[in-house]
């Protein structure tokens, strides 16, 4: 099975030079090359997203860019890290046990991050000033998600059903349970694009970059003394709401 994995995720990290042979970037003599054929850049979505999306917690992607053109087309890599926005102290609880004069919840919250390598290429329409793109990048990385619980015990206060957290008995540790999931994560993103040239050397990308992921599991750690995990495994994932606001450097 192992090997079956292996070999997906080859083929995978080899489909971006399939899509274009180096004779038909080189032989292409219909648009010039570009004057400025190097791009640097960065990802400054992240600086943004906390204030437009108005949420406590969002996905963050940060990234350093780099694209080498071809005439109608741009070979790209990047490194990428992706995590939360804001970790929360808990994403929900659920009550686990009443009595006439005391409460008990579990708190619960899961956090991922993980950090990968893109290698791609993009295709170009358009040159007055603004153009779109289309792309497609493999994906090679490493990343963990954490999952942890504890509980909190509230003591009955009056006949209103208002309740108050038992500093002893919180003191003395309620049942906790951590699980930590390390992977190697393959796959594939597409991106959809416009460039906005500001002058002949910086330029703005606006992109979505929808992203499916397999993740192959390596290794955890596991305290679970209430038996709310199952065991990690491989598995597949599929993101849809990266948003990249990427400013780049052309030279």
């Amino acid at each position: 099975m192992k090997k079956i994995i292996i070999i997906t995720s080859l083929l995978f990290l080899s489909i971006p030079f399939n899509l274009i042979s180096q004779d038909e970037i080189l032989n292409n003599d219909t648009i010039p090359f570009e004057e400025f054929r190097n791009y640097l850049g960065s990802n400054i979505s992240p600086l943004l997203m906390g204030v437009v999306s108005g949420k406590d917690n969002f996905n963050v992607k940060v990234n350093l860019s780099y694209k080498r053109n071809f005439r109608d087309k741009n070979l790209r890599l990047s490194l990428n890290y992706l995590t939360e926005g804001n970790v929360l102290l808990y994403d929900y609880f659920v009550p686990v046990s009443t009595t006439d004069t005391t409460l008990v919840n579990r708190y619960f919250d899961n956090s991922f991050n993980y950090y990968d390598f893109r290698f791609g290429l993009e295709e170009l329409r358009g040159y007055n000033g603004a153009r779109v793109h289309v792309g497609v990048d493999a994906i090679i990385g490493y990343g963990s998600n954490n999952s942890s619980y504890f509980d909190r015990k509230f003591n009955f206060l009056d006949s209103s059903g208002n309740y108050m957290l038992d500093t002893v008995s919180n003191n003395l540790a309620l049942f906790e349970g951590v699980h930590d999931m390390n992977y190697l994560v393959t796959g594939i993103d597409v991106s959809f694009g416009v460039d906005w040239m500001l002058n002949e050397n910086f330029m703005f990308t606006f992109q979505v970059t929808p992203q499916f992921n397999y993740y192959i599991f390596l290794n955890e750690k596991i305290v679970d003394g209430q038996n709310e995990y199952l065991p990690a495994s491989n598995y597949a994932d599929f993101r849809l709401g990266y948003f990249d606001l990427i400013l780049y450097y052309r030279f």
